[in-house]
């Protein structure tokens, strides 16, 4: 004849047994929340992107082989894409939040091998996560982009961008001013900038400390942020 467990005993084992689920929970669930969101992140944006990349332009007439110059206008077309990198705290884990956005527009003018003007704008009410209430609270209650529905970055020096060999990464530090949440700070800009056929493409990730631009987050919200965007521009 089997023995029966006596009652006591198996409440002491549901009463164990609960507590444990309760600590797995508490420890875990964060963890396992964090992991979640972090591997639903896109990755980081570069020059060699592949799904960003605009739509081949029609085949040019016959004519002289081109030149490396990058003289004229360029604006940017689609494919272009801007953001924000941030950390925040989940019970004592460290997660990683990244909002995009593909509403940009902006042009640059190249002369005499240096970039001599330049203007981008990002539409801060269309960044979009992986969780809808998220973007919710980052429009309404971080940037208020009822008020302040643009970030601009305007050229404020001629950059040097040398000779340009097609397909080639070049490192150009673009110095300007930046326009987020109503506030305009100086910024220096490093950008990695690839030219390919009938497109240049140029990417960087400045990083911005929030409180400079009077952006007050949860405390659970890292103080600093980093801006990420790649421009695919085509000659006007």
């Amino acid at each position: 004849m089997a023995l029966k467990t006596p009652p006591t005993r198996r409440w002491r084992r549901w009463l164990i047994g609960g507590v444990v689920a309760v600590v797995v929970l508490g420890v875990g669930g964060p963890f396992l929340y964090t992991r979640l969101v972090e591997s639903n992140n896109p990755p980081p944006l570069s020059v060699s992107t592949p799904e960003t990349a605009p739509a081949p332009a029609p085949a040019p007439a016959p004519g002289p082989a081109p030149s490396a110059s990058l003289d004229g206008t360029w604006t940017v077309a689609s494919g272009s894409q801007a953001g924000y990198r941030v950390n925040q705290n989940v019970a004592g884990q460290t997660a990683t939040t990244v909002g995009r956005t593909k509403a940009v527009t902006g042009s640059a003018t190249v002369s005499g091998g240096q970039l001599t003007a330049g203007t981008v704008s990002v539409n801060l009410a269309k960044l979009v996560t992986n969780e809808a209430e998220r973007d919710e609270h980052v429009r309404d209650g971080i940037l208020e982009t009822d008020q302040f529905p643009t970030a601009v970055f305007t050229l404020t020096q001629p950059a040097p961008l040398g000779t340009t060999t097609p397909g080639q990464v070049t490192q150009v530090p673009a110095i300007g001013k930046l326009t987020i949440h109503g506030v305009t700070k100086p910024a220096t800009v490093k950008l990695a900038v690839r030219q390919s056929g009938g497109t240049l493409s140029v990417q960087g990730t400045p990083s911005i400390a929030l409180a400079d631009y009077s952006i007050e987050p949860p405390t659970t919200i890292a103080p600093t942020g980093q801006i990420e965007f790649l421009l695919q521009l085509t000659q006007a």
